[in-house]
């Protein structure tokens, strides 16, 4: 901890506020807010989606390989790097580190990857209405998609109703919506008259069967 910052920053007083948060200084704040943009920008999801989508677009390997590393890896570098400057002026012992960010910022950060991941889906809806596409594969398709809107849909709102969880689920709107939006879409792209029942249910018994497989698998973690 470097000593000369905290004699140029103005801490609370420990008797009414023991606990200092960068969003309580001035100083710090910047810092700490910037440090949010990057990770909203650079995170894994976000950057995962970027790489899909540079890779539809270019149709090579190395292109999005370096996009995905580029936003990765720099992103977490200067998320690292801005927050651990932010917490600087804050002495260790006064660091109110167990306080989450503004419910606004959260969903704010939510957002971007909502964005991303609505372009990623409209790449994948207007791709498979090509003509070359054909409906059985559309059908099973669509079958994993509307199984994984409704999961993600039950998902947000069973967070809703649990108090522990509603900060979660809030900042699961945004994709929510999204995956419905995308499902919808797709249904009205893909299926102007007949429709494949059978392989609609094979696709969503696959998708809810990886479902099964991976809420198994966070069941078994948690003992």
């Amino acid at each position: 901890m470097n000593a000369g910052i905290r004699e140029e920053v103005a801490l609370p007083d420990p008797a009414v506020q023991p606990l200092v948060h960068p969003l309580d200084l001035p100083e710090a704040r910047s810092l700490y807010r910037k440090a949010r943009l990057v990770a909203a920008f650079t995170g894994l999801p976000v950057a995962a989606l970027v790489a899909a989508i540079v890779a539809y677009a270019v149709r090579h390997v190395i292109p999005p390989l370096v996009v995905f590393l580029a936003l990765s890896v720099f992103g977490a570098l200067a998320v690292r790097w801005s927050t651990d400057r932010a917490w600087d002026y804050i002495p260790r012992k006064r660091q109110d580190r167990e306080r989450p960010p503004p419910r606004s910022w959260e969903l704010a950060s939510a957002v971007v990857p909502a964005v991303v991941l609505g372009v990623a889906l409209l790449l994948i809806v207007f791709r498979l209405d090509d003509t070359d596409v054909p409906l059985d594969v559309r059908s099973y398709t669509f079958g994993g998609c509307a199984v994984a809107a409704l999961l993600v849909v039950g998902d947000v709102a069973a967070g809703l109703v649990r108090a522990a969880a509603r900060r979660r689920a809030l900042a699961g709107l945004p994709g929510m919506l999204v995956v419905v939006g995308a499902t919808v879409l797709a249904w009205t792209r893909w299926f102007t008259g007949d429709t494949d029942g059978v392989l609609l249910f094979w696709g969503a018994v696959t998708m809810a069967g990886v479902a099964a497989v991976v809420g198994a698998v966070k069941l078994w973690k948690r003992f």
